[in-house]
């Protein structure tokens, strides 16, 4: 009886899954998958605690930007420096003569996420360079 026991235990032993060793691979991928997710939760951590918001803060620039076809085409930049996006943002370009305008076009942009860049083009039925001035602003926008 006692033989037949310790067979019993020497098979039972022998099984898959006994010996809970783990090789050095496993605790070395467990260690770095823990200081990842560790330093992310940090990462979030520091960016929610910190994190100001603001309002969109946009800038329009624009460059002259010729094509065969339309001699009198405008590049029109629009830079979201906010925190916040902006939406339905709507752009003028308007040619100044004496005080007066002559001519204006305007560029609409669907989204301008935060800290980012949109671009569009305009063109002019007058040439900009017979104006004084080329003045650009923008019109309107929407929070979301």
């Amino acid at each position: 009886m006692r033989e037949q026991n310790d067979i019993k235990k020497e098979q039972q032993s022998d099984r898959a899954g006994d010996d809970d060793d783990k090789n050095g691979l496993e605790w070395t991928v467990f260690g770095v998958s823990l200081v990842l997710v560790l330093a992310i939760l940090v990462y979030l951590s520091y960016v929610a605690i910190t994190h100001k918001p603001s309002t969109p803060d946009l800038v329009v620039t624009h460059f002259h930007d010729p094509s065969a076809n339309a001699p009198h085409r405008y590049r029109v930049v629009v830079e979201n420096k906010g925190g916040e996006t902006a939406e339905e943002v709507q752009v003028e370009l308007t040619l100044e003569s004496g005080g007066k305008e002559v001519e204006s076009a305007e560029l609409s942009i669907a989204f301008s996420p935060k800290e980012s860049k949109r671009e569009g083009w305009v063109n002019f039925k007058e040439d900009p360079a017979s104006a004084d001035t080329l003045v650009a602003r923008v019109v309107s926008y929407k929070r979301p």
